[in-house]
Formats: C-alpha cells, structure tokens, sequence
C-alpha cells in the first residue's frame, strides 16, 4: 500500500521531503490557528471592512516593498540555511504576539505592526521555499511536489480554522498564538537536519540592481513566465482576499458569524485539497489556455456566490472556486519554474512572489473599498467580474505576442 502512494506521487519517494512535508502540516495547522484568530479579533475589534482590508494590507505590503530584492540575496546564498532562518523568526512573531494579547495590549494598530513583522518574513521565506523545492525533489517530482505542499496548505485550511473556532471557545486568542509558535519547532529541526546541498549560485556576481534588471527583462522577454506572472497577480489581487471578504459574507450574508467564517475557510480547503491531490498524482501540467481558463473561472465563480444566501450552497460554491483556484496556482508555479533558467529561479521566484503578495495589500484595500461603498454581495459581483475581465485581457496579449513569434 505505502508503495503504491509513493509510486503515485513522486516526491514521496525523497525521504527529506517526506520530512518536510510532515513537519510542513504541523507548521500549517498552527499558521491557520493563529491566522483566523488574528483576523477574526480585528473584525471583532473594529466591526469595518476597510480595517480589516488595512490589516491585509499591512501583511502583504513587505512582500511588494522586499521580495524582488529578496530574490537577488536568495540566488546569492543557501536556501536552507535562509529558511532556518524564516521559521526562526516565525517563532519569534507568534511568541511576542502571544505575550502581547496575554498582557491585555490587544489594540488594532499592534496587531497591524505584528501582520507587517509577518509578511516581512514572508517575503524573504516564500521565494526561498519555492526556489528550493527544484533543489530538495529535482525537476522530474517538482510537479509533484508544488501539488502536495499546494495539498497540505489546503488540507489545514479544512481543520486549521474549524479547529481555532473549537479553540476559541475555551481558550484565549493569546493561546492560539503560543500553539502556533510551537507547531513550528519541528520544521525548524527538519530544515536543520535534511540533507541537502544547497549551494549559492557560482556564477559572476553583479550590481544588485543589474541582477535585479536581468531577472525583470527574462521574465519580460518570456510570454509563458509574464503571462503566468500577471495572472497571478491578479487572481491573488481579487480573489484570494478571504480575510478581507469573508468574515463580511459570514456575517452579514450568510448570519452565520465565527462559524460561518471557519465553515467557508473549511469548504475553500476541501475543495482545494482535492484538487491539489489530483495534480499532484498526474503526470504533467495543465496547457497555458486550460491555465486561463481556470484563472477567469475564480472571477466566475465569485460572481457566482456573491449573492447566495443559502449557507450550504455557499459552502459547495466556495469549495468548486478552492479548486480553481490551486489548480491555476499549482500549474502557473510548475510553468513558471520550468521555464526560468537554474540561476534566475531565485530572482523569478521572488518576482512570482512579489505578484502573489505584493497584489494583495492593493487588492485588499481596493475589495475592502468596493464592498464598503457597494456592499456584500454587489462588491463581490463587481470583484468577480474585474478577475475575469483581466484574466481575458491577459490571455489575449499571450497569444497575440505567441502569434508575432
């Protein structure tokens, strides 16, 4: 039985990345913890969409300000070592934010400072994670392997919320906070203890910002790596904000409160987590137009939703978008990755993740702003129909520069 799993999913077969993707669930349930606490206190502390698309704001805007020159440092040295590093301070943040709400200073602009200290971390953990995947697995189980890390993300995504609901009930939000903190000692000891070389690119080593140029012109110069790169700004921008819109459908839509909030975070994983699994059994990537497809699809299907109020019907909804959703991201990062060249995977890495969080902070504050002027339902109809727009918008200068070549 144990065979045939690891015959059916390829990086299975690498004893370190069976380590890191155990570890990884373990870090991910405790990241989920803290996560719906954080947001579901802000909305309870401020009762407004703008402020909870602040505090978004605030987590995704390192990865905007830091992530391109992250990618150069990240190309320059060793991936593991940096993300021992990353789980390090991870640990740090959700101590101190733990300390902080258990000595009663839980005041919306500390909890702004602490989601900047985070996504500041993130900007420098994410493109290292990404570039050291081809490094831990190969090229041959690097679909593989973004599948099931993509798997894992959304296999939390189920519990991690039902469970901080469950938590939530008898304990404080400090001590999700601590818990989370402690879920990640054991991915800090794998990455400590894998056993693989990770060596600094050799090669001439120029000007941070020539590094920088040379990796925007590769991207620019390569329809496959800026359509992809686009898209997923975009679908990241407008569709991936659920702390900012969720916490609004639960409550006002739905009248479902915390619960509500746990259940769609619970159905956006289920439907991810199947989707995830089945990528990561097939063979190859999806076409770059089944990739599009799925990109405008997110928009579709949030249009969708917008103005369902039956809770079920919700949750079945928000499960089939989950789905999109990773199998458009599973297969744009595969794409990507395959067509950037070994010593330009960090600074392209940290150009994807520049699009993925960079575009939220602005997202955030612009689908915070739409619903607050529009309301709920019409905000989201408007939200799903800019995504689609963009994406038709995107697939046609792909094809139409496809077509000049």
């Amino acid at each position: 039985m144990f065979a045939k799993i690891l015959n059916l999913f390829p990086a299975l077969q690498i004893k370190d990345y069976r380590i890191f993707w155990i570890t990884q669930w373990i870090a991910l349930i405790g990241f989920w913890l803290q996560l719906t606490a954080q947001q579901w206190l802000v909305y309870k502390l401020t009762d407004s969409a703008m402020l909870l698309g602040i505090l978004s704001a605030c987590q995704f805007a390192p990865s905007f300000l830091f992530t391109l020159g992250a990618g150069i440092w990240i190309d320059r040295h060793n991936k593991r070592k940096i993300l021992m590093g990353t789980q390090f301070m991870y640990i740090i943040q959700a101590f101190l934010l733990g300390m902080l709400l258990w000595t009663g200073h839980e005041t919306y602009y500390w909890l702004l400072f602490f989601a900047f200290f985070c996504g500041t971390i993130d900007a420098f953990d994410m493109p290292a994670r990404l570039a050291f995947m081809p490094e831990l697995v190969g090229q041959k189980a690097l679909h593989s392997a973004i599948s099931l890390n993509s798997a894992n993300f959304n296999i939390t995504r189920m519990f991690g919320p039902l469970l901080a609901a469950f938590l939530l009930s008898y304990l404080s939000y400090s001590s999700l906070f601590f818990l989370n903190a402690l879920s990640l000692v054991p991915i800090l000891y794998a990455y400590r203890h894998i056993h693989v070389n990770s060596p600094p690119y050799k090669g001439e080593k120029k000007h941070p910002f020539k590094e920088l140029i040379s990796g925007i012109n590769l991207a620019k110069g390569n329809p496959i790596i800026l359509s992809n790169l686009i898209a997923v700004g975009i679908v990241s921008g407008l569709i991936l904000n659920v702390g900012t819109y969720g916490p609004l459908f639960a409550d006002r839509v739905l009248h479902a409160g915390l619960n509500g909030f746990s259940s769609i975070l619970f159905a956006i994983g289920t439907g991810s987590m199947i989707s995830g699994i089945i990528s990561a059994a097939a063979k190859k990537s999806l076409s770059q137009k089944m990739i599009f497809i799925l990109a405008g699809m997110c928009g579709c299907i949030m249009m969708a939703v917008s103005y369902i109020h039956y809770f079920y019907l919700s949750l079945f909804i928000f499960a089939i978008q989950g789905a999109c959703v990773i199998l458009f991201l599973v297969n744009c990062n595969t794409v990507i990755q395959a067509a950037s060249p070994k010593e330009y995977t960090g600074r392209i890495m940290g150009l994807y993740t520049f699009l993925f969080l960079g575009s939220a902070p602005f997202g955030s504050l612009f689908v915070s702003f739409i619903l607050e002027i529009l309301g709920t339902s019409l905000g989201l109809f408007v939200v799903g129909s800019l995504n689609t727009f963009l994406i038709a918008l995107t697939a046609f200068q792909y094809y139409k520069k496809t077509l000049e070549k």
